[in-house]
């Protein structure tokens, strides 16, 4: 009897889960509809284009959704038994049957489920559960027309507001660098050019040609919107033009000339004070030296071997390039050779002032140099971001009210625990200072000197040890600033402590018991 309630209560079940699973899936339309259309509008509001996937998940989420709580959600006999009594005014014999099927058998459970089964022989499941969609499915499908529109219609293209990059801040720190730093050495540079009366007029305007393109370079990188690569390109032709300009004073080949002069002088005892001077390359003394010449005495001899090599000086000198201080050397080697008349003092004066102009053109070319230096610095703070900010350890000896008030930023770690146990050792022994010693003195005044000397040794060959490192090693552009500021950190900043003279100290000693 329960298998034939239960068949006949079936059909009714199986048209209650389809209307369940209809009325899911315009639920999930309505959920999508809803969220597609606010997506949609703050979309077209804010200009956001979507990707594909995400605008067909959104659209498909909630239909596919509702499809499974439809399929899954199963409905039971006892809504159909209830949905059979309510459509037929049956005052619930159905659901009394379907109670007392799972009950034990008896007379009255017996005589209930033969009145239910004779009702529900003539029950229609289409008249019971009429399959229909939901009243308001009008609006969940125009719902979900009106997000698919707002979320696949496309944008109107926005105007286009293109506009050059502003500069990097790193870019501007180092224009601001190398203003400050080249305008020192080009006021040099000019002064340098103000004090030349025997320069040659391509030199001077080779270096006033340069001071003018440095200060209008300056000038365009500090312009809005330069970049690190108009930058770079700008330091690497001053950087050229700095190097072209030091070539061609070519100190390295003057100096080598003075130096082949100075030989030639030392070998005459009149001409020995300079010609050391210039074999030392000391310029400043040689020229003091040979304004001091005046008339000079010579044996035959020694003024034929002095003239033979003044004058092959003079031809190599020629040979060289270096007209003036040709002319110079062959007016002392004539002067040498025909004596009197103070001609041999104002040769020497004019020797004088060629070297003069020799050591402004080794200024000029160090200067130069300095220039160079400098721009290639430059090139490393565009290509390092500005370098690492650390900050140099330095003395201060300017008096200041602040003293003592400075911190380290570190936090503070958790206090000791007061409580705990430490680790105690008693000292046993006899207290007092009697007992046998030995006085050892440790250090003495020479000592001090000669650890004074050996240490100024080791931080000359250390500061040329670093400064050969950046020359030599293939060191990358963006790497070389950080090197330098390594080696300038762990440099001793006291270097002229050592010009210093030694304080009276008294004697250190130790006692050994």
């Amino acid at each position: 009897m329960k298998e034939s309630l239960l068949a006949a209560l079936r059909p009714v079940r199986g048209r209650q889960q389809s209307v369940f699973t209809i009325r899911s899936l315009f639920a999930g339309l309505f959920a999508t509809a809803v969220a597609g259309v606010v997506l949609g509008v703050g979309r077209m509001a804010l200009g956001l284009e979507l990707p594909a996937p995400l605008v067909g998940g959104i659209l498909s989420a909630g239909p596919i959704l509702g499809l499974l709580v439809g399929t899954f959600v199963r409905r039971d006999d006892h809504g159909a038994a209830a949905a059979i009594d309510n459509h037929y005014g049956l005052k619930d014999r159905t659901v009394t049957a379907l109670a007392f099927a799972n009950q034990p058998a008896s007379d009255l459970h017996a005589l209930q489920l033969t009145d239910a089964m004779s009702h529900l022989g003539s029950v229609e499941p289409k008249a019971v559960v009429p399959l229909k969609a939901p009243k308001a499915w009008p609006v969940a499908v125009a719902g979900v027309a009106l997000a698919t529109a707002l979320l696949v219609w496309p944008l109107t293209p926005r105007e286009a507001e293109a506009g050059p990059a502003p500069t990097p801040d790193h870019i501007v720190a180092m224009v601001e660098k190398q203003k400050a730093e080249s305008a020192a050495l080009l006021k040099k540079l000019e002064e340098m050019i103000q004090d030349t009366d025997e320069a040659k007029e391509e030199e001077v305007k080779g270096l006033k040609d340069l001071i003018q393109k440095v200060k209008d370079k300056l000038e365009e990188m500090a312009q809005e919107n330069t970049t690190e690569q108009e930058a770079l390109a700008k330091l690497s032709e001053m950087s050229a033009n700095a190097q072209a300009l030091a070539t061609q004073l070519n100190p390295a080949a003057l100096d080598g000339a003075l130096a082949s002069l100075g030989t030639a002088l030392a070998a005459s005892q009149p001409f020995e004070g300079a010609g050391k001077a210039l074999q030392k390359g000391d310029l400043d003394k040689a020229a003091k030296e040979l304004e001091k010449l005046s008339e000079v005495t010579l044996t035959p001899k020694e003024a034929k071997d002095l003239e033979q090599k003044l004058r092959e000086q003079q031809k190599k000198s020629g040979d060289a390039g270096q007209g003036s201080l040709s002319d110079a050397i062959g007016e002392l080697a004539d002067a040498i050779k025909g004596g009197g008349n103070g001609k041999v003092g104002n040769a020497g004066k004019n020797l004088a002032k060629k070297v003069n102009s020799a050591i402004r053109k080794k200024k000029t070319a160090n200067l130069l140099d300095a220039l160079d230096e400098n721009f290639k610095e430059g090139k490393c703070d565009c290509q390092n971001n500005g370098g690492a900010r650390v900050k140099k350890t330095e003395k201060s000896n300017s008096p200041s009210s602040t003293w003592g008030r400075g911190i380290s930023g570190n936090t503070e770690g958790e206090r000791t625990k007061l409580g705990s146990k430490r680790n105690e050792v008693q000292v046993t022994g006899t207290p007092g200072d009697e007992g046998d010693s030995d006085t050892e003195t440790t250090t003495t005044p020479e000592a001090r000197e000669k650890a004074r000397r050996e240490y100024k040794e080791k931080f000359e060959k250390g500061k040329k040890e670093s400064q050969a490192v950046l020359e030599a090693e293939p060191i990358p552009l963006g790497h070389r600033q950080t090197v330098k500021k390594y080696f300038e950190m762990i440099r001793p900043s006291g270097a002229d402590a050592f010009e210093k003279k030694d304080e009276p100290k008294p004697e250190t000693k130790s006692e050994k018991k």
